[in-house]
């Protein structure tokens, strides 16, 4: 049993929670955030520090090159400036491309609805991200970070399989158990692209089994869910069934599905060691148990994460800062607080 102690009376409400949280594209960690304000405010020699210290731990200079990327998407000059400064030419480039993807991504990313020229300035843009990816990938051959970025572009642009699989075999070459990468595998194996859900839940699945103790890696298994929850309830709204009903759609998130993804969690938060990828963990988790009716596994993990929301899986399904303000509310977390309480036994 997830033991905690739960006061829905002195919980802030609605508005008040989301007006507390803060998102995690900057980072989790303060030093981060705060190196990446400077950057934002046109201090561009503020991130480099960080980066020259992550060469030898591919999670956290994953994890620094997108913040940071996001942080100068409406700068990237400042970047490119730094290469004439005397800057390591391979950090530059990994934060470049990672600036260029930013800026990639916040244009629409095609659709339907979408119009042709929306969809092929998309594909530029992404195209564009590219060529500073593979320089960096180039002049620090063992570097994991900008494979992971390529990866992330070939999602974008649809890639075929064997191009996927080959970004798949660069980065698990370098870097086995990289949270990030494993994220984005699982998205390409889904049947919305190209792959099949019986291929992305063996996948997820399998990377759970195999994660080193105390690693939040089994969270992929949420994504898996939330991917499928997702196909599903496109899949419902196709077919002319009520908001209602779309809504509700629980895909595979109850009976045997529900307790292997609780196992996985206790597992991992019973063994678990610090990590930059936590927050992300715990929001998968608080996720896909808040969707399948376990308050008090929920109420757990949401209560870790802080005032600190992600994007995934929570974008999902809409907006996901009031996604987040809202499972909180309705759970009794209060994002002010420290998480605390027992795990389960």
């Amino acid at each position: 049993m997830w033991r905690f102690a739960r006061n829905p009376a002195r919980v802030p409400r609605g508005t008040d929670i989301e007006a507390r949280l803060v998102s995690a594209s900057l980072g989790a960690d303060p030093l981060l955030r705060a190196g990446c304000e400077a950057v934002r405010e046109g201090e561009a020699e503020a991130g480099l520090p960080l980066l020259a210290e992550s060469r030898e731990d591919p999670e956290t200079r994953v994890v620094q090159a997108e913040a940071l990327g996001r942080a100068a998407a409406e700068r990237p000059e400042t970047v490119v400036e730094l290469v004439g400064n005397g800057a390591d030419r391979a950090d530059v480039m990994l934060w470049l491309g990672h600036t260029l993807l930013a800026r990639a991504l916040r244009r629409p990313a095609g659709g339907a609805a979408t119009r042709q020229a929306d969809r092929k300035a998309f594909a530029a843009a992404l195209d564009e991200a590219r060529i500073p990816l593979e320089a960096a990938a180039r002049l620090r051959t063992d570097d994991a970070a900008p494979w992971a970025g390529l990866q992330t572009i070939a999602m974008g642009l649809g890639a075929d399989r064997e191009e996927k699989d080959r970004l798949w075999r660069e980065l698990t070459e370098r870097a086995p158990h990289l949270f990030p990468a494993h994220m984005i595998r699982t998205r390409s194996l889904s049947a919305t692209r190209g792959g099949s859900t019986e291929e992305m839940f063996a996948f997820a699945g399998a990377t759970a089994d195999t994660a080193p103790e105390g690693n939040p890696l089994p969270s992929v298994l949420a994504l898996a869910h939330a991917e499928h929850v997702r196909a599903e309830q496109k899949r419902l709204g196709a077919e002319g069934n009520t908001p209602l009903v779309v809504h509700n759609a629980l895909g595979r998130l109850h009976g045997e599905s529900a307790r292997e993804l609780f196992d996985l969690a206790q597992g991992w938060a019973t063994a678990s060691v610090p990590h930059p990828r936590d927050v992300q963990a715990h929001h998968l988790f608080g996720w896909a148990f808040h969707r399948a009716g376990m308050a008090e596994a929920a109420h757990w993990h949401l209560s870790a994460v802080g005032n600190v929301y992600c994007d995934q899986p929570w974008s999902f399904f809409g907006n996901a800062r009031a996604g987040v303000a809202l499972a909180m509310e309705e759970l009794g977390v209060d994002p002010a607080r420290t998480a605390g309480g027992e795990l389960p036994s």
